[in-house]
């Protein structure tokens, strides 16, 4: 079988901090909560991909991301719009969102000190692209360990989820095992932190940010 000699960058930090219905209180939703029209073309708030690393194509998982119906609105204008630095427009808008979901599911195993290793590669990344504060930084860069300690032993495991749901300053995490029990649930009330998360998959040079934005649908002018 072949392995991973590193954590994949990005996703680790995605950890720190649907679609599916899943235990401890986390109901089945199909979108966060309506912030504008309900007429908002809700295909331009979903974006999801496939990681694949190594020249073998391995499969390390899937991403889902939802934003809210005012941020596909927002996004919709600027894919339409067609002028300007297109990609850093709706980077913007996604690292800002004040209402999303977000699913991550595992397709490999991976261990604890891989994970924590490419979060802390992330969180630099994210910090010097100035999305978070320098003590945002230094809390979730201590904290990753002890906040995913349960993992040390057990390890990642395949169709292992994460879930996150970020509703105004609130995020919501919660790390669930394949047969869909809860390992880990927490709630952070703090804007910074989902900010991290988002920018993770959004900042320039982000492995997600590529694929994410290209799974949007193209104008109608193309």
């Amino acid at each position: 079988m072949l392995s991973l000699p590193h954590f994949p960058r990005g996703l680790a930090l995605i950890c720190a901090f649907f679609s599916l219905t899943v235990a401890g209180g986390w109901a089945q939703t199909s979108a966060p909560a309506n912030q504008g029209a309900t007429d908002a073309p809700r295909h331009y708030g979903r974006m999801s991909m496939l990681l694949e690393k190594t020249i073998f194509k391995v499969d390390v998982l899937v991403l889902e991301v939802e934003l809210s119906d005012s941020d596909a609105r927002d996004i919709a204008r600027v894919v339409e719009r067609g002028a300007g630095s297109i990609e850093d427009s709706i980077a913007a808008i996604a690292i800002n969102t004040r209402a999303a979901n977000l699913r991550t599911q595992f397709l490999r195993s991976i261990s604890l000190d891989q994970f924590v290793d490419g979060a802390r590669q992330d969180l630099q990344a994210v910090l010097a692209a100035g999305v978070i504060t320098d003590e945002t930084h230094r809390v979730l860069f201590e904290g990753l360990p002890v906040w995913f300690g349960f993992l040390e032993e057990r390890r990642i495991q395949k169709g292992d989820e994460l879930q996150y749901r970020i509703s105004g300053d609130t995020l919501r995490t919660r790390y669930g095992a394949a047969d869909g029990t809860t390992l880990m649930q927490r709630t952070d009330v703090d804007a910074d932190r989902s900010r991290a998360v988002l920018g993770t998959y959004f900042v320039r040079g982000s492995q997600f940010r590529d694929k994410l934005i290209e799974s949007l649908p193209k104008s109608n002018s193309e």
